[in-house]
């Protein structure tokens, strides 16, 4: 027997009461409680009547409605509360909703799809509630073969904000479930490479909350017209990236593995809390080198530190970006400098990157047949898992450094 989600309701303004009182009448396991008109009255009725679910109002009378979730949420964990917004809220409202647990929210005028979708998130949250402590059988685990990918470098200016932005783009073609994260707080540039105006960023998790799950990963993504799942970083540059720690990349990483076949990761400087946690996190590290004499003896060092600090050398692949033709430095010449092999060279073309940039136009996209694009989209297919290890697109070609002579 189908069991019955209790519901209350808190909104004083009687239209908007009843709108509420018809959507629910369409959910055939809903039953309302009772309705109050203020947030004392709220608190009042949830710790007599307990219900499942509350409608919490944002600007309710007597107490307000963050403040209702913020103690409903330290006192009355179990009970789900979607709030009811009037879409003119500003940032301050997003942190304490994070702060307050609140993961579903709809706003005015209400969409009755939207509404039903946020309704039925709580109802399966309460459900693996419920189910708990052993572990729901209808959860799809994470495939093993999902991936995360760091891409790092020795220095700024080495390209790799680029390379991590064609690189997903690249995998777009092949896998519908590709996820892209620009972990640079000082103003990243990945939203501005994929001509993105992204409506939250990074920035919108910071600071600390209640804790990261997937609605709250999903409320900051961006979709590209690629296909592509983009977390951008904050366009402002205000955000002091000190501030992104460990454990919120590590359940932002972890989330993405859980729904995404493969995560490239732009990581920050190289010495940031953040992009420890995503060299930690990541499966494959790119390293991102120049082809001059001391961006090379840079990668050398910096390839050396990894090394000490006890990342495998399996785990890193070495991408020399803007190679050339001349023969100052040779391919042989630039691996015996790095004291490390090469698995990628990306040819220079100054004319191809600087278009793609100024028009946010990634390469392999506007022009898939230049060299430039053609090694990436070699080395997407390289780490992309193998068609037995996935369901997603099938792909043919080689694996691993098919291409690398």
């Amino acid at each position: 027997m189908q069991r019955s989600i209790k519901v209350l309701v808190a909104e004083n303004e009687g239209t908007d009461r009843e709108q509420l009182k018809k959507l629910l009448a369409d959910e055939d396991d809903v039953q309302v409680l009772a309705e109050v008109r203020d947030g004392k009255e709220c608190l009042d009725q949830v710790a007599k009547l307990q219900p499942d679910i509350v409608l919490l109002k944002r600007e309710l009378p007597v107490i307000n409605g963050l403040d209702v979730a913020e103690q409903l949420n330290s006192e009355h964990s179990g009970v789900n509360v979607i709030l009811l917004l009037n879409g003119k809220e500003n940032e301050e409202v997003w942190h304490r909703m994070l702060r307050a647990g609140i993961r579903q929210f709809v706003s005015r005028p209400y969409d009755p799809v939207k509404f039903s979708e946020e309704l039925r998130k709580c109802i399966t949250d309460l459900d693996k509630a419920a189910k708990k402590p052993g572990s729901s059988p209808s959860e799809t685990p994470a495939s093993p073969a999902n991936r995360v990918i760091a891409v790092t470098g020795p220095r700024g200016g080495c390209g790799k904000s680029i390379i991590a932005t064609n690189l997903a783009v690249a995998m777009a073609r092949e896998s519908e479930r590709i996820a892209l994260v620009d972990l640079n707080l000082w103003g990243g540039d990945i939203a501005m490479l994929l001509d993105l105006t992204p409506r939250r960023t990074l920035g919108d998790l910071l600071p600390g909350f209640g804790g990261i799950d997937n609605d709250v990963v999903e409320s900051v993504i961006t979709k590209h017209s690629s296909g592509v799942s983009v977390i951008a970083a904050p366009m402002t540059g205000q955000f002091d990236g000190t501030t992104l720690s460990r454990y919120i990349v590590q359940s932002i990483l972890d989330s993405l593995r859980d729904h995404y076949e493969c995560t490239i990761v732009d990581t920050g400087y190289a010495n940031l809390e953040s992009t420890l946690a995503a060299m930690d996190a990541a499966d494959t590290i790119l390293v991102v080198v120049g082809t001059d004499l001391p961006r090379l003896r840079d990668g050398k060092h910096y390839l050396k530190n990894l090394l000490a600090a006890n990342y495998p050398k399996e785990k890193l692949r070495v991408v020399v970006n803007r190679t050339s033709g001349g023969k100052e430095i040779s391919p042989a010449e630039i691996e015996t400098i790095l004291e490390f092999p090469v698995t990628a060279r990306i040819p220079n073309d100054d004319s191809l990157v600087g278009s793609s940039v100024n028009l946010g136009q990634p390469f392999v996209a506007s022009n898939p047949s230049k060299p430039s694009s053609k090694t990436l989209f070699a080395l997407a297919e390289a780490i992309l898992p193998a068609p037995a290890e996935t369901s997603g697109k099938k792909r043919s070609g080689a694996r691993w450094f098919s291409f690398l002579h």
